[in-house]
C-alpha cells in the first residue's frame, strides 16, 4: 500500500486512490483498501492471478443465486479452476418473494454452508455481495466480488445492509480487495438494475447535505473531499441520462464507476453517511413494511430515487425559511404500524433523541441556520431536475414505477423517521413543521405522474 502527503490529496484521481493511506485536507489520514477495479472484457482472466495476490491457499467459496451463477458465477468457476483453484459453489436460495434477500436468517444460513476456505469470491450485486461480505468479514477471509449489474453502491462499501430482527441496519465491515466487472455483461443486465443503480447515485446530493446537517448541528465528523469524490462523473449521468436509456457504454461506465467510488468515500471516512441520507430511509422502510405484512417491494434503487425526487422537494422548502420555529417532534414511534418491529425500531428512535435536542436548540442559533442553508444550497439539486433526469433515463420516478400504491407511499413517507438513529432531513422537517403536512402535496405534486 503506498503513502501520498496531505498536500497531494486535493489534486488525486479517484483511480489513485486505490490501496492507498493520504493525509487528507480534513485533517484525518484515510486509506483505501481495495486494491484492483477492473473493469474490461477480459476481467476474468486477471482473477485467478489477482487472487493469489491475496491469499497463499488455493481454496476459493464461490457465493451466487441462481440468476448470478448463470451470468457469471460458471464463468468464474471455470477460470478458477483452469487456474488449479478448489472451488466451492455456495448458491444461495430464492426466499418466498422470489429471490434471495439479506438479511440475519439468510447470514445464518450461509454461514452454515460456509467450508473452510481462503478467499470469498461473490459472483452478483447488492444481496449477493452484501452476504459474501459479511460472512467472510466474520470468519476473517478476504472477499473480492465479480459484479453482474450496475444497480447500487456497496460493492465497495465497508458496511452492510441487511435485515436483522426486521429492522434495517447498518453493520460494519471489510470491503472487497478488488471488483471486478466485463462491460458487456454489465451493459446488458436487465435494465430495471441500471436504472436502480441510477436511483442510487442520483441520491447522492441529498446524502451530502444531510451529512453537512449533520455535521453542522451535531458536530458529526465531515470530509469535503469524500463527498466530492464521485463529483466529477455526474454530468456524465446527470446531464445525459439519455445514454444510460440508450445502454451507451461511456454512460454505463460512467454510472458503475459512480457507483464504486460513492462505496469508497463511505469506506474512507467509515460511515454511510457520504451515500446515505433521508433518501435512504424510504427505501427502506419500504423494505421492512414488506416484512411485516408480506407485500413485495421494489429494487433498493428504484426506491432511492424516489426518496431523493422527495427529499429534494422537502429541501426546496427548507431553503424558504429565513428564521426557522421549533414544533414539538413526535414523542414515541407508531407501535400498531410496526408491528413486532416496535421493539427494535423504538431503540433506535431512543438513540436519536439526544441529536434532535441539540438540533431543536441550535435552530435558535441565526448564524448557524444560514450556515446550514449556505452549504446545503450548494448540494442538493432541485426535485425538476431529478425527476427529469429519472424519467429521461427510463427510470423509476413515481410510485406507480414501483408498484406500490399512493396509501403505501405515504405511510411510509410518515413513518421513515422513526427507522434510523443518524438525524437527516426527515427530522429536520418534523421539526420545523414541513412534516407531516407537506406530504401528501409533494406526493402528488412529484411523485405521481
Amino acid at each position: 500500500m503506498s503513502y501520498r502527503k496531505r498536500s497531494d490529496s486535493k489534486a488525486m484521481n479517484p483511480k489513485e486512490l486505490l490501496d492507498t493511506t493520504f493525509d487528507c485536507e480534513c485533517g484525518r489520514s484515510h486509506t483505501v483498501p481495495i486494491r484492483n477495479l477492473i473493469y474490461a472484457e477480459d476481467a476474468l482472466e486477471h482473477l485467478p492471478k489477482v487472487l493469489a495476490s491475496f491469499t497463499e491457499g488455493r481454496r476459493a467459496v464461490l457465493i451466487a443465486d441462481e440468476r448470478t451463477w448463470d451470468i457469471v458465477g460458471c464463468r468464474v468457476e471455470e477460470a478458477l479452476e483452469q487456474a488449479g483453484w478448489s472451488v466451492h459453489n455456495t448458491i444461495v436460495p430464492d426466499n418466498a418473494g422470489g429471490s434471495p434477500v439479506c438479511d440475519d436468517t439468510t447470514h445464518d444460513w450461509l454461514s452454515d454452508h460456509l467450508p473452510p476456505a481462503d478467499i470469498v469470491v461473490a459472483a452478483g450485486s447488492g444481496v449477493i455481495n452484501d452476504l459474501a461480505k459479511w460472512s467472510a468479514f466474520e470468519h476473517n477471509l478476504p472477499y473480492v466480488v465479480v459484479a453482474t449489474a450496475a444497480t447500487m453502491n456497496g460493492f465497495t462499501a465497508a458496511n452492510v445492509a441487511p435485515s436483522v430482527g426486521g429492522v434495517k441496519t447498518i453493520i460494519p465491515a471489510r470491503p472487497p480487495l478488488a471488483v471486478f466487472a466485463i462491460p458487456s455483461v454489465i451493459s446488458e443486465a436487465p435494465f430495471e438494475l441500471t436504472a436502480a443503480g441510477l436511483g442510487d447515485t442520483i441520491a447522492k446530493p441529498v446524502s451530502t447535505a444531510d451529512w453537512l446537517l449533520n455535521h453542522i448541528f451535531c458536530g458529526e465528523y465531515f470530509c469535503r473531499y469524500c463527498s466530492q469524490i464521485i463529483n466529477a462523473l455526474e454530468p456524465c449521468y446527470l446531464e445525459k441520462p439519455e445514454d444510460i436509456k440508450n445502454r451507451k457504454p461511456a454512460a454505463i461506465e460512467a454510472l458503475f464507476n459512480a457507483l464504486l467510488y460513492s462505496g469508497i468515500a463511505m469506506t474512507v471516512v467509515g460511515t454511510s453517511a457520504p451515500a446515505s441520507g433521508g433518501e435512504h430511509l424510504l427505501s427502506h422502510t419500504l423494505d421492512m413494511m414488506s416484512g411485516i405484512d408480506g407485500i413485495a417491494h421494489d429494487l433498493h434503487g428504484r426506491q432511492v430515487g424516489l426518496g431523493a425526487i422527495f427529499t429534494s422537494a422537502i429541501y426546496e422548502r427548507i431553503f424558504r425559511i429565513e428564521t426557522p420555529r421549533c414544533h414539538p417532534f413526535p414523542t414515541e414511534i407508531d407501535s400498531i404500524f410496526w408491528s413486532d418491529r416496535t421493539d427494535n425500531v423504538g431503540e433506535q428512535y431512543e438513540l436519536k433523541r439526544p441529536a434532535l435536542q441539540t438540533m431543536s436548540e441550535k435552530l435558535q442559533d441565526g448564524a448557524t441556520w444560514q450556515a446550514f442553508l449556505t452549504a446545503a444550497r450548494q448540494q442538493v439539486h432541485s426535485p425538476r431536475q431529478i425527476k427529469d433526469c429519472l424519467r429521461t433515463a427510463g427510470a423509476a420516478h413515481t410510485f406507480a414505477d414501483i408498484g406500490c400504491p399512493r396509501e403505501r407511499l405515504l405511510a411510509a413517507v410518515l413513518h421513515m423517521h422513526e427507522i434510523r438513529k443518524r438525524p437527516t432531513v426527515i427530522d429536520l422537517a418534523w421539526l420545523l413543521g414541513i412534516l407531516p403536512g407537506a406530504a401528501d402535496e409533494i406526493i402528488d405534486r412529484w411523485l405521481t405522474s
